[in-house]
């Protein structure tokens, strides 16, 4: 009799946790991209072939895409579904990010060298975005 509502619930939960998951995942790459020093600009708009950046060249939904324009290199992360917007950078913003997940893989695998998974409350570090997702580019 409640078998079906059970089932509904069930796959409401599920579905709203990987919702969560992707969102969080977005902002963690956001964060640092902000940190390496990305402007964010509002999203452009999408056609039914996709979103166009400013060089012409199609955008990947939460991707790194790399492009050039007046000679220069060019960095676009687009993400129309949470920030809805674009981070934008150049050389500079793109060695910086590289530094800075370095500098994160780097941390994380020190706290897990040191890491006691009997200890009540581990290093954040562990458990924290060490590696966002989407900032290889493609």
């Amino acid at each position: 009799m409640w078998k079906p509502q059970v089932a509904f619930a069930a796959a409401l939960i599920a579905l709203s946790g990987c919702a969560a998951i992707q969102g969080q995942s977005a902002s963690d790459s956001e964060q640092i991209l902000a940190q390496a020093g990305f402007r964010r600009e509002p999203a452009p708009e999408r056609s039914a072939q996709g979103a166009t950046g400013r060089s012409g060249q199609g955008l990947k939904l939460r991707q790194l895409t790399a492009a050039t324009e007046n000679g220069e290199p060019r960095y676009e992360f687009y993400d129309p579904d949470f920030c809805r917007c674009v981070y934008v950078g150049g050389a500079n913003e793109h060695a910086k990010l590289q530094q800075l997940r370095a500098a994160r893989l780097n941390e994380h695998n020190q706290a897990l060298r040191t890491w006691n998974p009997s200890a009540n409350s581990p290093d954040p570090q562990v458990w924290g975005p060490w590696n966002p997702q989407g900032l290889d580019l493609k």
